[in-house]
């Protein structure tokens, strides 16, 4: 009877922590898996560099899920895409961003060493600058003024074009019929 009840004493709870364990790395494996596949056009670092990128342009735009927006848009229909870029007779919208962010990778590393997402604040903004006055060293296409443009676009929309956006900026959101997402 007492070795009945003292392997039962340390097995119980042996197996429970055992099983928290077990399930806790099933939990982490899964969501790695699905932040793996999260996006549907972009790499995650492709994503993170033009969620950097924006956040750059407009505060709050990488919170706001600017890169997940862009990543969405570009795996929909075209004709029902949310994107500036629709309406500027862009046949591969994908091409231009990856194109972009390439440039925007290759430009930080010729300038800094380093990708866009570890290099400082003041590093961002320099880029920044040098994009808007179309003074970059090695990116050339697309034009880096102009996906300075698409990108500033896409950053504003998701921050502050949406019912929250609105709310921040202290002015009623009057949408006829309101969207069933935020965008």
């Amino acid at each position: 009877m007492k070795g009945r009840r003292r392997f039962l004493t340390r097995v119980i709870p042996t197996t429970f922590w055992a099983s928290i364990t077990m399930r806790s790395l099933s939990r982490n494996a899964e969501a790695k898996t699905v932040e793996n596949k999260s996006y549907k056009v972009f790499t995650t670092t492709e994503a993170e560099t033009l969620a950097a990128w924006c956040a750059t342009i407009v505060t709050g735009a990488e919170e706001a899920g600017v890169a997940r927006f862009v990543d969405q848009n570009l795996a929909s229909d075209q004709a029902a895409s949310l994107l500036l870029l629709r309406y500027l007779d862009a046949s591969d919208m994908a091409g231009f961003y990856r194109k972009g962010i390439s440039g925007i990778e290759k430009e930080c590393l010729h300038r800094f060493g380093l990708p866009f997402v570890q290099v400082t604040d003041d590093q961002r903004v320099e880029m920044i600058q040098a994009a808007i006055a179309s003074d970059m060293q090695v990116w050339t296409d697309p034009d880096p003024n102009f996906f300075y443009f698409i990108s500033r676009s896409d950053a504003v929309d998701v921050v502050y074009g949406t019912q929250e956006g609105f709310a921040d900026l202290n002015i009623p959101y009057l949408a006829h019929i309101p969207p069933p997402r935020p965008w």
